[in-house]
């Protein structure tokens, strides 16, 4: 299940609990594959890592693991009034161009973590959910709850890295709508349909064999805090100067994997609004990196 599964879960219980049964979507895909989609002639233009590629990929992440095995997990509050700051900044830096809050965050993210480490190039990789993307699910008569997310990415040069943040986010943008066309995604399912064996992970690896791999994802639009409307189940509604909430709603959603793992760094996961506009984000990064944050929060 991803973000916006859950999201639909939670949609749908709220309306359960408020004795609403009738207005819950159907959920599809339990019986078949949403995902069998028929292939594209376009061919899937990124490069793949392979082969020597990906051996050497895989022994420079082997050798972060062993010279940095110390990995911190903490969770950033950005007031609302603090990413419209970082917005601005961007919007100045590029002026006439368009980026959302999420490419700022992208690359105010980004440029820490490549900031607090050698200059090596960085490739950000970010779940790109196919709901949206294609016509037969976003004209489907219901939800899907399963995993519906594919692998996208991003590819920063040192450079662009080291420089302001309006033209990381840009660029950050431009290369995941880039990826986002109906048949690059068809291409990309294909992709992944022709390389999988039985057991195996379906997600493919692109990018530069000694870039630094920077998970990320965004769970704003599936809008976690305010999914979840348990005011059916309120008794007593308590009141004070301080609250931004609704009775019933979530002041604050918190998501970490179950299981710990050395491989788990550089991860960032943006866990979108609360009730008063702002952001929470979790990170789980290398000491050096946290430093670098705290400098950067500390200019907002």
């Amino acid at each position: 299940m991803d973000a916006m599964g859950q999201q639909a879960l939670l949609q749908a219980w709220s309306l359960v609990l408020a004795g609403k049964d009738s207005e819950v979507p159907a959920f599809l895909g339990a019986r078949e594959d949403a995902l069998d989609l028929p292939a594209t002639e376009e061919p899937y233009r990124l490069k793949r890592l392979q082969g020597w590629g990906m051996f050497a990929f895989g022994l420079r992440f082997v050798g972060g693991l062993l010279w940095n095995r110390v990995v911190e997990t903490r969770t950033i509050f950005l007031p609302k009034a603090a990413v419209a700051k970082l917005h601005k900044q961007a919007q100045d830096d590029i002026s006439g161009e368009f980026v959302s809050e999420g490419d700022v965050l992208t690359a105010w993210t980004t440029r820490a973590v490549a900031s607090s480490a050698p200059a090596r190039p960085v490739t950000v990789l970010h779940p790109l959910n196919l709901r949206f993307r294609l016509p037969s699910l976003i004209n489907a008569p219901g939800v899907f709850i399963q995993n519906m997310a594919v692998s996208a990415f991003a590819f920063f040069t040192p450079e662009l890295l080291r420089g302001p943040l309006g033209p990381i986010a840009l660029e950050n943008r431009r290369q995941l709508m880039e990826q986002a066309t109906e048949p690059q995604l068809l291409a990309l399912l294909h992709e992944m349909r022709q390389n999988y064996t039985p057991g195996s992970d379906t997600n493919i690896l692109c990018g530069e064999s000694n870039a630094l791999l920077m998970p990320l994802t965004n769970w704003t639009r599936a809008d976690v805090f305010r999914a979840a409307d348990f005011s059916a189940a309120v008794v007593k509604v308590g009141e004070g100067e301080t609250r931004i909430n609704p009775p019933g709603t979530m002041v604050y959603q918190h998501a970490n994997s179950m299981r710990s793992s050395p491989t788990m760094r550089n991860v960032f996961v943006i866990h979108g609004k609360d009730h008063g506009d702002n952001y929470w984000l979790t990170g789980l990064q290398l000491p050096a990196t946290w430093a670098k944050i705290e400098e950067e929060v500390k200019k907002l």
